[in-house]
């Protein structure tokens, strides 16, 4: 069989439908049809059934995607090998990323890893929901969780710590904060979180205590909390690496910093769908995250600056 006309059939089956797999290939839709044509003429059976909505796999249709999707992957990874051995590294590679996190940290190292691989191109999605890797045709995703799903293949990467912060100026209106219950006379802010309040739970050594807090501000985009908190609109829940900078440079200040507060997610972890042939292109931006992520300063446990 025609190997090009597998790689149409199988980006037919994930399109769903002959537009959508002729967009993604930059061809006509009835060249798309064609191709399906030859190649069910040439396995000698009907491949997809046609219905008023969508496109159906037939037994043989499902044989031979699953046969087509393994052998396009050992082609890949065959190319790879080869271009390993000439020292350039080939492929492409998806991959999503948070956004405060990707921002600030991870874009920069994405350049560096562009710079070393000319040979592989990358498309960086900075979405911080991103439930269905194959859906979302993600490669490596980058998450902060507590708990990694069962079917993914999960690479703990670091610690994500949380902290309070706030600004000076608006600590100077509200008065110091010694204890976990001065939040309760503050606006908080904070990632969304199901409930109309927000149970804080905040440890110290042994010592455990909760607040229940009603959020002023909400958003899954922490660019927009820290500038939220910078401008002094309340006392904001945001990962240590996100005030990092702010602190040092005394845009921000950390809040009751001797009190650990725990945030939705404490790992970060690379994220991939089980597979026994990764690229290499995919292998390589792994190794070199996994190096490069915990050798950053702010991981690193390097965060001093002012607390209220």
């Amino acid at each position: 069989m025609d190997l090009n006309l597998i790689q149409a059939f199988v980006d037919i089956v994930e399109a769903g439908n002959l537009s959508e797999a002729g967009r993604r290939r930059d061809v006509t839709r009835s060249q798309v049809s064609r191709q399906l044509r030859e190649l069910e003429q040439q396995a000698g059976a009907q491949l997809l059934r046609r219905t008023t909505r969508r496109l159906e796999l037939t037994e043989p249709g499902r044989s031979l995607y699953q046969h087509g999707l393994r052998i396009l992957q050992e082609v890949a990874l065959a190319q790879a090998e080869i271009d390993s051995l000439g020292k350039t590294l080939r492929g492409h590679v998806r991959l999503s990323v948070p956004s405060g996190l990707g921002d600030t940290f991870i874009a920069p190292l994405l350049l560096e890893f562009a710079g070393e691989h000319p040979g592989i191109t990358l498309r960086v999605f900075f979405a911080n929901r991103v439930v269905d890797l194959i859906a979302a045709e993600i490669d490596v995703a980058l998450r902060v969780t507590s708990r990694a799903q069962q079917d993914y293949v999960a690479r703990d990467i670091c610690a994500i710590e949380w902290q309070l912060f706030a600004s000076p100026a608006y600590l100077a209106r509200t008065g110091p904060l010694h204890a976990p219950a001065d939040l309760a006379r503050c606006q908080f802010l904070c990632p969304p979180y199901p409930a109309r309040r927000f149970v804080l739970t905040l440890d110290r050594g042994e010592q455990r205590e909760q607040v229940a807090l009603a959020p002023y501000l909400q958003s899954e985009h922490f660019p927009f909390l820290m500038r939220a908190v910078r401008e002094g609109h309340g006392v904001g829940l945001l990962p240590a690496y996100a005030g990092w900078d702010d602190v040092r440079a005394g845009r921000m200040v950390r809040v009751l910093p001797e009190w650990h507060a725990e945030g939705l997610g404490d790992r970060l972890y690379i994220i991939t769908t089980p597979n026994l042939h990764p690229s290499m292109a995919t292998r390589a931006l792994i190794d070199f995250l996994r190096e490069r992520i915990p050798a950053l300063d702010v991981f690193a446990g390097q965060r001093g600056g002012p607390a209220a």
